[in-house]
């Protein structure tokens, strides 16, 4: 068993919530994430994970190409964050405050503010509601919707 499974399986034998134990596993995303590494941040990612943005159009001038605003797949997701911030420059830094979190014992939903910090430019924010299912490997996103 990997480590990070382990601790999730202990940590639902020693009567730890759903709930706290899913806002670890994102807490730890967002320290992947502030450290650059994208592989460690989708590693949470289920493999048939959705992942939702607004759809965009091309911008040819930009080099930005059309999106339905639907990716499936962690190796696609992966792919699709690694594109759109290339290093650790462009990712910034991430904070993610949960406003609501509803859980089962094997199913939680948080909805909450993500917000990107960058020494250079303005910060961007939205919204996300992520879905995380319990299962033999741990938790793990199944749909991430991100605005």
């Amino acid at each position: 068993m990997h480590g990070l499974a382990l601790i999730l399986a202990l940590a639902a034998d020693a009567g730890v919530a759903p709930r706290d134990e899913v806002l670890t596993l994102v807490q730890k995303q967002v320290a992947a994430w502030n450290r650059g590494d994208l592989d460690g941040f989708c590693a949470v990612y289920a493999d048939d994970a959705v992942f939702v943005t607004p759809p965009r159009a091309a911008q040819a001038d930009a080099g930005v190409s059309a999106s339905d605003g639907v990716t499936r797949g962690r190796a696609e997701v992966l792919a699709r964050y690694k594109k759109r911030y290339p290093d650790g420059k462009a990712m910034g830094q991430l904070a993610i405050e949960p406003w609501d979190v509803r859980e089962t014992r094997d199913t939680v939903s948080i909805s909450a503010k993500w917000t990107l910090r960058y020494p250079d430019k303005p910060a961007l924010s939205g919204n996300t509601v992520i879905v995380l299912l319990r299962g033999a490997g741990g938790w793990r996103i199944v749909h991430d919707a991100s605005m």
